[in-house]
């Protein structure tokens, strides 16, 4: 019998697992229309508490068939196995979170006259549109469904179309606890995308994914005047100063380059290194890279599973080759030849450090969405900053010091809407993160995800005697 959708692949194999269909125009109007109703006929008008306890159960739901999911997560997307627990983990903290503020405070009480009460509130924007990216395809989903719901929305979501596997799962499970057409989904790539955001009874829509493609969503949205957040690419710098402890530091890059096999929006692509411990700093992360184990997503030995598409192996390879003949010092884990890691059918690489690449280069200045590390040396502080700030993209920054004064000057100088200082990557669903320039607007997670999922009403109320 002939499979009928669109092949969902296991990066890790090159083969087929599923075939998950794209929804057509008029499912992607159902999904629309089950969400309106659901949003109009109650959801809307419950309590903050009664929404509280569904976000408590789906958290739980999570957590009782973490395995499943982290399976299906890890089939998906080749994530080695503690990783793909772990983020179906931080997945139910965040829902927890959520659960707990839909119960904040909002909205502040004015002074008025006699007989007249002012106020501000906010109230749901309606149904909201999540289109989620593939690299975290339930994490990141999790995070826009959580928010959208706790605040009185109803949800349409879209995984990519690479990785819908764990969101459909979420979809059909969360069906037991939530009430009929809060959550619903649709499936496909950027056709179905574009009837979502094209919709009129669609709201907001929330996105993640490349800058080229979040320009379309805002261009698109903008027609219908709806609101989005967009959380999009990065080119992230990380400074490492001679003053710094260069052990820690050059475990963090590593990690910074390396993690989810690179395939991360704030990954740190970019070093800028003190030149005083360039060549003793990069020949330090190299070695830590080389010692990162390439392998099965199933093995627990596994550092680096696989890229997510044959065509991204190609892309990166692509960047790397250009940098090398550009006069770039390629640096790879002995005994291997260059980037690409040859492992069966998988979508397999080699981490790589770019020491020299040109500034014009698009290994640089594009984002890669692969392990691959670009170093740049300088000479002074003000050097050190111009070269972080040489990129459209203000996502992440991470700067490596010692030096009191220079820790405040840089944390405060940098142009990125997250900031580490002496560490990396540190996140937490109470805290709201964006991007800055080309990486976006809206926040995700924390007490400011109400801004983007909510509109603030000012309200009077008389309420004076009559005669």
């Amino acid at each position: 019998m002939t499979a009928v959708g669109r092949a969902v692949l296991d990066p890790a194999t090159g083969r087929a697992v599923d075939h998950v269909p794209d929804t057509s125009g008029p499912g992607v109007a159902d999904a629309v229309a089950r969400a309106a109703s659901a949003f109009h006929d109650g959801w809307a008008d419950t309590s903050p508490t009664h929404r509280s306890g569904h976000l408590r159960e789906l958290a739980a739901l999570l957590r009782e068939e973490r395995e499943a999911f982290a399976a299906l997560e890890q089939r998906n997307t080749g994530k080695p196995t503690a990783r793909a627990v772990g983020e179906v983990e931080f997945a139910a903290q965040a829902v927890d979170w959520f659960a707990a503020a839909a119960r904040y405070p909002v909205g502040e009480t004015y002074p008025a006259g006699p007989g007249t009460r002012t106020y501000t509130d906010r109230v749901p924007v309606g149904v909201c549109a999540a289109i989620a990216p593939n690299n975290y395809p339930l994490l990141l989903a999790v995070w826009k469904i959580a928010a959208a719901l706790a605040y009185g929305n109803t949800m349409v979501v879209k995984p990519a179309p690479e990785t819908p596997l764990s969101t459909r799962r979420l979809v059909e499970r969360a069906a037991e606890v939530l009430p009929d057409g809060v959550l619903t989904a649709v499936y496909g790539g950027a056709d179905t995308g574009r009837l979502l955001c094209d919709h009129p009874a669609v709201g907001m829509v929330s996105f993640t994914g490349s800058t080229a493609a979040g320009r379309e969503v805002a261009r698109r949205c903008a027609d219908g005047l709806k609101p989005v957040s967009l959380e999009l690419g990065g080119k992230s710098p990380v400074v490492v100063f001679r003053d710094a402890d260069l052990d820690e530091a050059a475990r963090a890059v590593v990690t910074a380059f390396t993690g989810n096999t690179g395939q991360v929006c704030v990954a740190g692509t970019r070093l800028i290194v003190d030149r005083a411990v360039h060549a003793e700093f990069v020949g330090r992360v190299a070695e830590l890279a080389a010692g990162l184990r390439v392998g099965l997503p199933e093995d627990p030995a596994t550092d680096l599973g696989p890229l997510i598409s044959r065509a991204a192996v190609d892309r990166a390879a692509e960047m790397v080759a250009e940098a090398e003949v550009r006069g770039a010092k390629v640096i790879v884990p002995p005994g291997r030849a260059g980037l690409r890691h040859e492992l069966g059918d998988g979508f397999f690489v080699n981490p790589v450090v770019l020491d020299g690449p040109p500034y014009d280069s698009r290994a640089w200045r594009e984002e890669i969405f692969a392990p691959v590390l670009s170093v740049a040396a300088f000479d002074t502080d003000a050097e050190a900053l111009a070269l972080a700030h040489d990129t459209a993209y203000g996502l992440s920054a991470s700067v490596w010091t010692s030096d009191a004064h220079r820790a405040e000057h840089f944390g405060r100088a940098l142009r990125a809407g997250m900031v580490w200082v002496n560490t990396w990557g540190d996140t937490e669903e109470t805290v709201s993160v964006s991007g800055l320039g080309q990486s976006g607007y809206g926040r995700e997670l924390g007490i400011h995800a109400v801004e983007g999922y909510t509109r603030p009403r000012a309200v009077w109320v008389a309420h004076r005697a009559r005669g």
